[in-house]
């Protein structure tokens, strides 16, 4: 049996969560996807999961910036608050159509994200992130 690895996206574009969506499956039976619309829901969602089911935290999660309510960089300042004893597992990469240099460096300091990915995703990305986390 394949260790499936546990992913959450979050991202409030529903055209880049059906890609995702689709990229996962074409890649197999390796990840299972839970999506959020935004930071706000992704940071209630993660509480939720650490406590209660530890074994379904995110291997790996895929942050877009710009959203509604709470955007990526509200999201890992909530991140970043939880206990560090079950986040510290968790893969961190933001995913956006931003170029802008400031995102980039905002990007890197934040020790808990691994590197920034360029919209649009492909199955490439999909395969290096598994072999990556």
């Amino acid at each position: 049996m394949i260790n499936q690895k546990n992913v959450l996206v979050v991202d409030d574009d529903p055209v880049f969560k059906l890609i995702a969506r689709k990229l996962f499956e074409r890649s197999g039976d390796l990840f299972n996807v839970v999506f959020a619309e935004n930071g706000l829901d992704a940071i209630e969602l993660l509480k939720n999961i650490i406590n209660t089911n530890e074994a379904e935290i995110p291997d790996i999660i895929l942050l877009d910036i710009e959203m509604p309510i709470m955007n990526g960089w509200g999201f890992m300042e909530e991140f970043i608050k939880l206990p560090e004893e079950k986040t510290k597992n968790i893969t961190v990469y933001t995913v956006s159509s931003s170029i802008a240099q400031e995102d980039k460096n905002k990007t890197a300091s934040y020790s808990q994200i691994k590197a920034y990915i360029t919209k649009p995703l492909t199955l490439d990305i999909i395969k290096d992130i598994a072999e990556a986390s």
